[in-house]
């Protein structure tokens, strides 16, 4: 007897560029490749606004099911029904999953898997712009063209400057490879202290503090758990130089806001790129807002024309996995974080 597999697509990838009306994203070669996987499935595409009470999916591609949630996302509610007794399998459209987890992941009953890697190429471009933005004074210039004033600069180069990476994922690493595209030395910490590729010195968090002290820019890529919630606080910038730029990237609690707000004010660093905030959407009294010296981004330094592709890839290779009932990979740690 041939079992259908009923498969659900729901909520738009964040930063994916080509949404339909109706809240659903999947192009016609999305469709085909999802279908050719097996005669067996049957494909749904669910809005994140209309998720049915009691749904019987087994497998569901979801973006969203967080506490904060974005325009076409699922919210909480919403990715919550899906948990019936028919699913089995969540692939998120997302690496991070802090708030994915559900008893029926804790308890091993649903099988929850990321996709790391999707975001990779646009943020580690976005981190290297915003090095160069710094550096170039191309804030300055755009003042000075609005005023019509011929003002010459003194501008700084990548060359030879030190970038401290805190996470040496696939984000990270991908920054590093580019940073050494501009002869910049690279150093960094992760969990587990190994050599890393395009980086000359991987160091043990609990030396922190110390390296903060060399570093021209130091960028958060690390993931939310509990062991980098907060990590950098008082002391952590106040090590810091006063020309270190900062760039956030990763998650916006790695560092305590309040902490942040306090460097950027008093000038012990020389300003930031905060694209990951403890609280978004930005509240509008945030002092952050009206900093002369920050840039905020929206939490979409990931924008790119070719995410939903790689979200298909991921999905894809997972799905053809669980059709030949072999083990899937990305699989989420709730206790690890990742």
């Amino acid at each position: 007897m041939v079992m259908t597999i009923k498969v659900a697509v729901s909520g738009i990838p964040r930063g994916y560029q080509f949404p339909r009306s109706d809240l659903n994203w999947l192009q016609e070669r999305h469709i085909k490749q999802i279908k050719s996987i097996s005669s067996d499935i049957e494909l749904f595409e669910v809005p994140p606004d209309k998720v049915p009470d009691n749904p019987d999916f087994e497998v569901v591609l979801a973006e969203g099911g967080n506490r904060t949630h974005y325009h076409g996302e699922l919210d909480w509610k919403d990715y919550q029904k899906f948990f019936t007794s028919n699913l089995r399998w969540i692939q998120l459209c997302s690496t991070g999953f802090s708030d994915n987890i559900t008893p029926e992941v804790l308890e091993g009953t649903v099988t929850l898997t990321n996709a790391p890697g999707i975001h990779t190429v646009p943020i580690a471009e976005s981190v290297i712009t915003a090095m160069l933005d710094h550096a170039k004074r191309l804030k300055q210039r755009r003042i000075d063209q609005k005023a019509h004033e011929w003002n010459q600069l003194k501008c700084d180069e990548l060359y030879h400057r030190t970038a401290l990476i805190i996470g040496l994922g696939n984000i990270g690493q991908r920054t590093a490879k580019l940073c050494k595209a501009f002869d910049m030395k690279v150093i960094g910490t992760k969990r587990r202290v190994e050599p890393v590729e395009n980086v000359d010195h991987v160091f043990p968090v609990g030396e922190l503090r110390e390296y903060l002290a060399k570093a021209d820019y130091v960028v958060v890529a690390a993931p939310l758990t509990p062991e980098t919630k907060y990590m950098l606080d008082i002391p952590e910038f106040k090590a810091m130089k006063n020309k270190t730029y900062y760039i956030n990237i990763g998650r916006g609690a790695v560092a305590r806001e309040k902490a942040l707000i306090k460097a950027l004010k008093e000038d012990w660093i020389a300003g930031a790129y905060l694209d990951a905030l403890e609280v978004e959407p930005l509240p509008k009294d945030n002092p952050l807002w009206d900093m002369d010296n920050v840039l905020l981004v929206p939490h979409d330094s990931h924008s790119s024309p070719y995410i939903g592709d790689r979200v298909m890839d991921i999905f894809c290779m997972n799905l053809e996995r669980y059709v030949n009932d072999e083990p899937l990979k990305h699989v989420c740690d709730p206790e690890k974080g990742y």
